[in-house]
Order: structure tokens, then sequence, then C-alpha cells
């Protein structure tokens, strides 16, 4: 055998011992079993995530819910709501909630109508509706509920009042008193004066009325001792309904009466008002005033008076005032400080509270006056009388005699000053050598600081004020002052010098700032 063959004969077995080896190797491979591998869900990425993903999902859905279910309730308890009209439409005042707050007297608020039909019939009622929610929130003594009449008939015989479908009743469980809110009273509605003659309703302006209403009759039938206020008629007043209905929301009694046709005032009226006559009182009716202001020697009256600048001659009426140590000049105050004088009318201007027992306001908004004449106290302390400015003009003011013309201008030596156009003469007496009793009366330089533009403004403080010479001067709890909400936006006018200031700032300052910014910017860049 050749060598060839021998290394041929080799590398054959050689190939087959190999090929057995292998054989061998995957028949034991067969053999072993497989071993198992143990399956950890926090090593597997895919279940890890997945499953993180799933609880944070759940815990989303539960925190929208929860948050859901809480904005739910608050919303129910607390009307968690942002208002954003101009003027303030869904929003009670904080006068408001301070006094029912502290409301001791179980009120139940109840609207003729189911709820969905009343706040479904116009934003106006929506409003309302929305504001007798906010009320109700205020205290817990107060309820709100909901009375279809209609299908509800029964309801009218717990009342003697006529009640209608869609109105408002609130009544007192300690008084028993009721107080029945038509859509008049809590909607005020303007029509337009020109198409009602021809028989057509043309709306105008709308105002919301609910706050005031409703607050008012909450005020009135829970008042365990309510006030009475006379407004005197037979000379030529001017009716003041604006004024008159100020007075009910605060819970007063007003009554009219024709000074002309009574023999005396009567003992139960704390107030007598008389605004603006255009004649002279008559002696008599003065004797009148004079002897239920003594009260049988008891004091505790107040006469307040406003004087119109139309009145010519009053020797009578004069002569009370003289009595009690208080002068009403017939001229107009004039104000020459541009700070306070309001465009080119100078007998509008901003007046000055002074500091007494009426300043108290619950904001810093001014107080306004028009056609004012100045009102002088004569002294400041006479026996058991004293005089007190509680109103002024700030300093600047002369006085412009009644008969100058449209033109006329101060001249060098006419004084320049603060004059009073609010004050009070209080003749006082000791009760018990103790307890002060006092009948007041209050002058009034002109009947234009009460009129229904400065009453019914939110921007001043006439309404605030005029409540604290009523409620002050009969120790009644402080009272409040709100004005019906337009559902149009408001302007208002400015006055010299805040017009001048705003020109100055518009046309000169602002222009040449962005005009020196210009140059410094250009400048820099040059330079670099």
């Amino acid at each position: 055998m050749s060598k060839n063959e021998k290394n041929n004969i080799s590398k054959e077995a050689e190939k087959k011992e190999n090929a057995e080896t292998k054989t061998e190797q995957a028949v034991k491979a067969e053999k072993k079993p497989k071993s198992k591998k143990t399956l950890n869900p926090f090593k597997n990425k895919k279940l890890k995530y997945g499953g993180l993903s799933v609880l944070f999902t759940v815990i989303c859905i539960a925190m929208v819910v929860l948050i859901n279910v809480v904005i739910t309730l608050l919303g129910e308890r607390f009307s968690v709501q942002a208002d954003l009209t101009d003027s303030g439409l869904y929003t009670i005042e904080n006068s408001s909630i301070e006094f029912l707050s502290k409301l001791d007297d179980d009120i139940v608020i109840t609207v003729t109508s189911d709820e969905n039909e009343f706040s479904g019939a116009g934003e106006y009622f929506y409003q309302t509706n929305e504001i007798l929610k906010k009320i109700a929130n205020c205290n817990d003594r107060i309820t709100l509920k909901y009375v279809d009449i209609i299908a509800n008939p029964g309801f009218q015989a717990n009342y003697k009042e006529t009640i209608s479908s869609g109105e408002i009743v609130v009544e007192s469980k300690s008084t028993k008193r009721v107080k029945v809110l038509s859509q008049d009273d809590f909607l005020s509605i303007t029509y337009n004066q020109q198409y009602l003659q021809y028989g057509y309703y043309q709306i105008d302006k709308v105002e919301a009325n609910c706050e005031q209403a409703t607050v008012s009759a909450i005020m009135n039938v829970s008042d365990k001792n309510p006030i009475k206020v006379a407004v005197l008629t037979g000379y030529g007043e001017t009716k003041n309904q604006v004024l008159e209905e100020l007075l009910k929301m605060n819970s007063y009694i007003v009554e009219e009466i024709d000074i002309t046709l009574t023999d005396k005032i009567a003992e139960d009226y704390t107030f007598v008002l008389s605004f603006g006559p255009t004649k002279d009182y008559s002696v008599e009716v003065i004797n009148k005033i004079d002897t239920w202001l003594d009260n049988n020697g008891k004091f505790g009256k107040n006469f307040v008076y406003a004087s119109n600048p139309k009145l010519g001659e009053s020797p009578n009426i004069d002569g009370l005032l003289d009595d009690w140590g208080l002068k009403v000049e017939k001229g107009l105050l004039y104000q020459t400080d541009d700070k306070y004088a309001y465009q080119t009318r100078r007998t509008y201007q901003v007046l000055k509270l002074e500091s007494t027992d009426f300043d108290a306001l619950t904001n810093d908004s001014p107080i306004h006056g028009d056609n004012m004449g100045a009102v002088i106290p004569k002294w400041e302390g006479y026996g058991n009388m004293q005089t007190q400015i509680l109103l002024s003009t700030q300093a600047g003011a002369v006085i412009k005699p009644q008969d100058a013309g449209d033109n006329w201008e101060p001249g060098e030596n006419d004084e320049k000053k603060s004059y009073g156009v609010v004050v009070q003469s209080a003749k006082t007496r000791f009760e018990g050598g103790i307890t002060p009793v006092s009948s007041r009366i209050f002058a009034i330089g002109g009947m234009e600081l009460l009129n229904v533009s400065f009453l019914t403004s939110p921007q001043v403080n006439n309404a605030q004020f005029i409540m604290n010479v009523f409620n002050v001067s009969c120790d009644k709890e402080e009272g409040i002052t709100l004005t019906p909400k337009s559902y149009q936006s408001t302007t208002y006018e400015i006055t010299e010098a805040q017009k001048t200031t705003l020109v100055v700032i518009f046309i000169v300052i602002l222009p040449l700032a962005l005009i020196i910014a210009g140059i410094i910017i250009w400048a820099r860049r040059i330079h670099k």
C-alpha cells in the first residue's frame, strides 16, 4: 500500500470520527432537558412600562373625577364663579355680604316658578337667579326654594298678598312679614319716551336690580323696629323717587304728608324731609316743624332740608335755620381749582367729607356736588346747641351770585376758601344726666347733591353719605347702599386736572420717550 493511500484512509477515518462525535453530542443535547426561564414582571420592560401607564391613567381619571366633584360641591355652596361683566352683574356687594352674614332671622326666599323655567326665560332672569343663589349662600338661615304656583295653586292660600308666577316672595319667620317682588322690582327697565307716547315699548336701558330689591326686602321684613320718614308736600317740593326708594331699601317707612292739610306732624315720625321747595313755608308750617322738633322737650327728631337754587326770598325758612345757627346762601359755589372742578362747569365739583360721626364709607370713591349753595354756621356752640360741618367744598371755592350769567368769572376780590355744603345743628338734652338725646336740623346747600345720577352711580359716595346722615342720627345700625347694575358699559367725566395729565402723558411724555429710546438704540448700533 502506497503512502498516499494510507493518508487518504487516515483522513476518511478522521472525518468519520468527527461525524460520530457530532451525532453523539446532538443526541445528548436532545436528551438534556431545556432550562426554564423565570419570568420577573419587574424586569419585563413591556409589562413594567405598560403597567405604570395604566396606573397613571387610572390616577389621572380619579383626580379629574375628584376635582369635578369638589368643584361642583364648592359651586353649590360658595358659587365659585368669575364675574367678567363690566358692572359686576353676577357679583353681590361686600356691604350686602356683611349684612346678610350677620342676619339673626330665618328668611325664606321663594321663586314662584320652576327654576329651569325661571332662569331659562332670558339673560335677565338667569342673572336674577344667580344673584338669589349668592344671597342664599351668605347665611345658612336664608333658604331659597322654587315653587311652581301654577302646578301648586294651594301655595297662594298661605299668604294674604296677591302672588303671580315668576315673582320672588321674601318672608321672615320671626316677624311674619312678607314682601313680594315683581319683575318691575328686580328689573329696572327704561323705555324710550319718544316711542312710548305712541304706545310702543322700545327699551332704552335695562338694569339688574335683584340684589338691591331682595336685600332691601330682607331688611324690611326682618326689621323689628322700622323708622318712619315724613316727606313734605304742598309747597312745590321736588319728588325724589330714588332717595325715597333708597330709604325704603334700608327698611325706613317713607310716607308723604301734605303739610298744608295736617294740623301737626305726628310724633311717630323720626324724620321729616323737605326736598327742594319752590315756595317759602308759611309761619304756621314753620311752627309745626319747630313744635315737632321740640317733641315736648324730649327731642329725638331730625329735620332734613335740601334747598332749591330756584327758591327766591324765603324769610320764614331762613328764620327757622337762623334760630338753629344756620344760613343757606342764595348763590352757587364755584370751584376755581382745576383738580376739583369738572369740565367747564365749575359748579360741578368734588366735595370734601369732614371727619365726623357721619364719615364712615365703605370705599374711597369721592362725593360729587352740583349747583350747591354755601351753608354757613353762625357759631359752633350756643347753650345746648352745636353746629358741625359734615360736607364741604375743597379750598378754592367762591360764591357765584344767584343772578350771575353763564359767563361769570370770579374777580380778584372774591374770597377763595372751603365752604360748608351740608351742616348739622343739634339741640341736646341729657336723659338722666348721662344719655344724650338730640333733635337735629341738617341743612343741605342744594338738592342736586342727591340727584338721580349721584344716588345711582357706583363711582361716587353720595348715597352712602346721605344714608349715614339718616342712620347715625337715629342710632340705626349701619345700612347698605346698593345701586342697580346696568347691562351696558358706563362712561364718566374727568376733571380738568385729570384731562391735562392725560394730554401731557400721551401727547408729550410718551412720544418723547419713544424718540429718545429710538435715538439711543440707533447710536448703539452705529458704534458697534
